[in-house]
């Protein structure tokens, strides 16, 4: 079987002595970034080179080599460690690159902005050679003070590495309150294998159906054949609903004492719990189900996909900070989490899945969260639309994609 990897960043609490130290060196290094990108922007003829033969030739145009050959864009910054330089250099490159593979797609669906940004803001990111002493309890950063290096012990707090992953360069991400340290780790996935391979040897599949009750996700797990196997509905919505409520009643109430006041974003505090809360229940039901799949062998997860105007206007009855609303951020956390697991996720047309039965085929009408269908089957809707949902996809990989057995 296929393997693969993916790359997951891990955040953990960045604690230190001297924290303002690292506000200074994000400033330098973002000074040393612009520097090389607007040298990018001045020499074209280096965008067609790939990632290492412009940093080569960024740096022969910038340092002094040790044959005496003279620079001819000077680097006006003194005491630039390698690894630095390096570093921002590579973050210029990539940012170059993104825009510029961007404006060439071919597959863009509405005009987009060739303009290039004037300037870049980017964290900094600690290539080898910077830091050291490395674990998932602390590391050892070269800081800047504003006038010289310093190597700066700090303390972690957050999850261990997992096991057998590689860990890659971190970044550090300052806040108003806490720095963060991003740390990216690269994992070995135990199957690679395309969709189409995974159908065509008779894999089970979870369908999903996102509801806007207490029920975030309704989940279904068939065989090849359509079979079902087990159920599961990832609750909490209500919870979810109920503790946003509060929060928003109490930014409008303290709206009257403090739409006045100079600052530049009142009841922050509130508007971050939201955010968190919205991340924490995310993240929640997303690992609910991948825990799910795992649990009955799933290689593929089918989620629904609905044209955009629907998407849109059903996104705008249902209101900000609803069960149904998050389902948008559920599916971004589900798509990594899956493929880390060895699982990959689809998104399938929903068109006339909730319409009709699943069991027998017949029209369906809706009483509240139960169906009733012209022949006498009832039941859940939310499990009649997920079932309907993967025995479609199975059929349409069947018939189109030449997948049957």
């Amino acid at each position: 079987m296929k393997t693969g990897f993916c790359i997951k960043t891990i955040k953990y609490q960045l604690r230190c002595s001297h924290a303002e130290w690292f506000v200074s060196t994000e400033g330098y290094y973002r000074d040393v970034l612009n520097f090389y990108y607007h040298l990018l922007l001045h020499r074209k003829e280096l965008w067609n080179l790939n990632t290492f033969q412009m940093q080569r030739e960024l740096e022969c145009l910038t340092i002094e080599g040790r044959d005496g050959r003279k620079p001819v864009y000077p680097l006006p910054f003194s005491k630039v460690p390698l690894y630095f330089r390096r570093s921002a250099i590579n973050k210029a490159i990539g940012c170059l690159k993104s825009h510029l593979g961007l404006s060439r797609s071919a597959d863009k669906t509405e005009e987009y902005d060739s303009l290039l940004p004037e300037t870049i803001d980017a964290s900094l990111t600690y290539f080898k050679g910077m830091y050291r002493e490395f674990t998932d309890t602390g590391i050892t950063l070269k800081v800047w003070d504003g006038s010289s290096w310093h190597w700066m012990e700090c303390r972690l707090k957050g999850i261990p590495f997992p096991a057998n992953a590689m860990v890659l360069s971190p970044s550090v991400v300052p806040g108003s309150k806490i720095c963060w340290l991003h740390v990216p780790v690269k994992q070995e996935t135990t199957d690679a294998r395309n969709a189409k391979e995974r159908m065509k040897s008779g894999d089970n599949i979870c369908s999903v159906q996102f509801t806007n009750t207490d029920i975030f996700a309704m989940c279904c797990v068939m065989d090849g054949n359509g079979k079902q196997l087990a159920v599961r509905t990832c609750r909490g919505g209500d919870a979810y609903r109920h503790q946003c409520r509060r929060l928003l009643d109490k930014i409008e109430f303290s709206r009257q004492y403090t739409d006045k006041d100079n600052v530049e974003q009142p009841n922050k505090k509130y508007y971050i719990h939201l955010k968190n809360l919205s991340e924490y229940y995310a993240h929640k039901v997303s690992r609910e189900i991948v825990d799910f799949g795992v649990e009955n062998k799933v290689k593929v997860i089918v989620l629904p996909l609905y044209h955009a105007d629907f998407s849109r206007m059903v996104q705008y009855r249902t209101g900000n900070f609803t069960p149904l609303h998050l389902s948008s951020r559920i599916r971004t956390y589900l798509k990594y989490k899956a493929w880390e697991a060895g699982m990959i996720v689809l998104e399938h047309s929903a068109d006339h899945t909730s319409s009709r039965c699943a069991i027998c085929g017949g029209t369906v009408k809706k009483q509240g969260s139960q169906y009733l269908c012209e022949n006498g089957h009832q039941g859940s809707r939310f499990l009649n639309s997920a079932r309907n949902l993967g025995r479609k996809c199975q059929e349409d990989f069947r018939k189109k994609r030449g997948c049957s057995d």
